[in-house]
């Protein structure tokens, strides 16, 4: 397996819930620079969430790290699948692809769909993707498949950058509608949102 070295020392070191120090699609540019055409292959299959169809990445079959994280993540996967047939009275079978069964992965379903909210799901989602990534990545250093955990990473950091981003959101349009609901003006939905009966001040 080849070794990336002086690659690998260049890249900006992560940390969950970090900033996103590169952008996935930067991260791939240099990666074509620096690796052969057929590790590069395996680099940009490297995606935390698979297809609709369950299939996984041609590419991860010769990847232990890739093909061990997909495995996890169709379990984690199947078990959403059932938990949320279930708790509309639906049959899951339509929804589940066949895969074996990983218990890190059935025990992250579970933990994110027991969050307070979709966003607290996600987020819990992706906080376990981090994890099972980190952990197979142990004893890999600089070779290609501690790239593809690299990027692995690099993915799911955007995308609870997004995540936040839109709770950021929501928490202004929150704060936003009380002012102006103190005010008696119409919030961001264009609805009157009235004054509390004590709002705290006095005349």
């Amino acid at each position: 397996m080849a070794s990336y070295y002086y690659f690998g020392a260049t890249l900006p070191s992560l940390s969950w819930r970090g900033a996103v120090p590169l952008g996935s699609e930067a991260f791939l540019e240099r990666c074509a620079i620096h690796l052969s055409s057929r590790d590069l292959e395996l680099v940009e299959a490297a995606r935390p969430a698979l297809p609709a169809d369950g299939a996984f990445p041609p590419p991860s079959r010769r990847s232990r790290l890739l093909a061990a994280y997909y495995r996890w993540e169709l379990a984690l996967r199947n078990e959403l699948a059932r938990l949320r047939a279930g708790r509309l009275g639906q049959p899951a079978e339509k929804h589940v692809r066949p895969g074996s069964v990983e218990w890190d992965g059935l025990r992250a379903a579970q933990a994110a769909f027991q969050a307070e909210s979709p966003l607290d799901g996600e987020l819990v989602i992706e906080r376990e993707r981090w994890n099972i990534v980190e952990r197979l990545q142990v004893g890999h250093y600089f070779d290609v498949e501690a790239l593809a955990a690299y990027g692995l990473k690099l993915r799911i950091l955007e995308r609870v950058a997004r995540f936040e981003a839109e709770r950021g959101k929501a928490a202004y349009g929150e704060v936003y509608d009380d002012i102006l609901g103190a005010a008696g003006a119409p919030g961001q939905d264009g609805k009157l949102h009235p004054a509390s009966e004590d709002t705290g001040v006095t005349t």
